[in-house]
């Protein structure tokens, strides 16, 4: 694993040793593959079990919440006790926001369990609670590009010792509310990424400044990847409002 600047653009090496992802119809990586080729599609109102979390706790979970617990709990098993945590979404549980707002501007009690909640480490802090684990842990919201820079946050863990980080992002569709605010083709999915510093398949990430003639991509960015991961292309380039970015596949 290394990293360069040439000026212009930051290399990043690292290494994928698991993926887990879920998304209504799409569970395996048998799913995800066939997705990738327009052989299965992203679609229905399925919500993920997150068997992993005690039952009186799973019912107060949104699905945004659940999404999130599902796959960081498929690789729970695989993580050393000092492992870094990043959670990441860019929205957060808009749905939670929503009645939250809705309450306030009807001058009703807010639910002390619904706000608590409806913060952006939710999901983050219970995934730690439920699975006893005392490791760094932080959430990223950093807006279309949220899914990158949490890679990039993963990636300076790596460059300062960390032997692998676990990556956790998770978006659920807007609320009724900020549904005419959606500005990309998003879904409700979840992924989680085991990154490492010397296991499992090499992946380079550099970023650039977005050229001014260049369109920014209209697909949720953790989709895009997704697509791209469970496919054989060679590279993804994603533009954002800022910065484009390319995932490149590594001998």
């Amino acid at each position: 694993m290394d990293g360069n600047n040439n000026g212009k653009s930051i290399m990043m090496n690292v290494r994928i040793s698991r993926c887990v992802a879920w998304a209504p119809n799409l569970s395996t990586d048998a799913d995800w593959q066939a997705w990738s080729r327009g052989e299965r599609a992203l679609q229905g109102d399925d919500t993920p079990r997150a068997q992993r979390v005690p039952a009186m706790l799973r019912r107060r979970l949104t699905r945004w919440g659940r999404l999130a617990l599902e796959v960081a709990g498929e690789l729970t098993e695989s993580l050393a006790a000092d492992t870094p945590i990043i959670f990441s979404s860019r929205h957060g549980d808009t749905h939670r926001t929503e009645t939250l707002l809705t309450d306030l501007a009807n001058c009703e009690p807010l639910s002390p369990t619904a706000f608590s909640l409806s913060v952006h480490n939710a999901p983050l802090g219970l995934y730690t609670i439920v699975e006893k684990i005392t490791s760094p842990s932080l959430a990223v919201a950093a807006g279309r590009e949220t899914f990158a820079h949490a890679w990039l946050e993963a990636y300076t863990w790596l460059q300062q010792g960390a032997s692998q980080v676990l990556l956790v992002h998770a978006d659920e569709l807007l609320a009724d509310f900020f549904r005419p605010d959606t500005d990309e083709q998003d879904a409700p999915l979840a992924l989680a990424l085991l990154l490492t510093a010397d296991e499992g398949s090499a992946v380079s990430l550099r970023f650039d400044a977005l050229d001014q003639r260049t369109l920014s991509d209209t697909q949720a960015q953790p989709l895009a990847f997704l697509q791209w991961w469970y496919s054989e292309a060679p590279a993804l380039r994603w533009c954002g409002d800022r910065l484009c970015w390319q995932w490149q596949r590594s001998q």
